[in-house]
């Protein structure tokens, strides 16, 4: 069986970076207008920014229609899922084929789930989307396992080889991080950060999933920097020719954004989303340092 622990493009460039935006990400925006853009309106925004491609969960009934207009931008696709059985895992596979995505990224089963059962899920799913030649990353994320830092340390302990889509910002908001030095939070998350292949863009300040940065300057955004800069340093120290790394701006509408009484959002997302693909892009020019 192959064994994919990162993605590769199958060529021999050099190890790189590639900057990816959820659809997720896009739903009612532009921000509290009447009129939401287009899929296609969407999507030209996202390559006129120089993303490479969109992260999409899609059903049987609009496959189709996404596929094509992201091959209107010349856009690159990934799937994600949120699998329980294993005919869930062959039924994404099956669509990653079918639309020539490059990986599969999962929210496996629920939290409650038993940690060895877990990991024996989790390894047979990648081995179904391996064996297709896929990719397949297991993500941190609340309400599926793992959904803390301490489960997802038993999961490695159970199964090594794991790799993981990384969207730390649910850890920092069930562990309660502020970025503080004693908390030494990037000495905890190594186990993870070491086997994470691919990051989702967003920031918790320790109390919400989802907070406005501002410019990135600030010390919030600058504590999710440096996490992500010692996940790309660990990723780069075994990348070869043709890898390459995903990472997605990923904020998202209400719920996960915060609204005002009146139900509107007052953190632009759309703004926020490019200064998350500011931070990535110097989180990797510091990863190589």
């Amino acid at each position: 069986m192959a064994i994919f622990d990162r993605y590769n493009d199958g060529t021999q460039n050099p190890p790189r970076l590639q900057l990816h935006h959820s659809l997720w990400s896009l739903i009612g925006l532009p921000m509290n207008e009447p009129v939401e853009w287009t899929l296609d309106e969407k999507f030209e925004r996202v390559a006129k920014e120089d993303f490479e491609g969109v992260e999409c969960w899609l059903g049987p009934d609009d496959e189709a229609s996404h596929r094509a207009a992201l091959d209107r931008q010349n856009l690159r696709l990934t799937v994600g899922h949120h699998p329980h059985t294993l005919e869930d895992v062959r039924t994404i596979v099956d669509q990653a084929k079918r639309l020539n995505a490059d990986f599969v990224f999962a929210q496996p089963l629920h939290p409650y789930y038993g940690v060895k059962e877990a990991a024996a899920f989790c390894k047979e799913a990648r081995k179904i989307a391996n064996d297709a030649d896929f990719p397949y990353f297991i993500e941190t994320h609340r309400n599926n396992i793992p959904e803390s830092l301490n489960q997802a340390l038993q999961l490695i302990e159970e199964w090594p080889e794991i790799r993981f889509t990384g969207d730390f910002s649910h850890f920092v908001v069930v562990g309660e991080f502020y970025g503080m030095e004693y908390e030494r939070a990037i000495e905890r998350l190594m186990p993870v950060l070491t086997r994470t292949s691919h990051l989702h863009a967003r920031i918790s300040n320790g109390e919400a999933v989802q907070v406005d940065v501002g410019d990135g300057t600030g010390p919030t955004a600058q504590f999710f920097r440096d996490i992500w800069t010692a996940t790309l340093r660990e990723w780069r120290k075994q990348a070869g020719p043709g890898d390459v790394f995903p990472f997605a701006t990923e904020l998202g509408p209400p719920r996960y954004a915060i609204t005002l009484p009146d139900g509107k959002e007052f953190s632009d997302r759309w703004t926020q989303s490019l200064v998350m693909k500011k931070l990535a892009t110097e989180a990797w020019e510091l990863s190589s340092q």
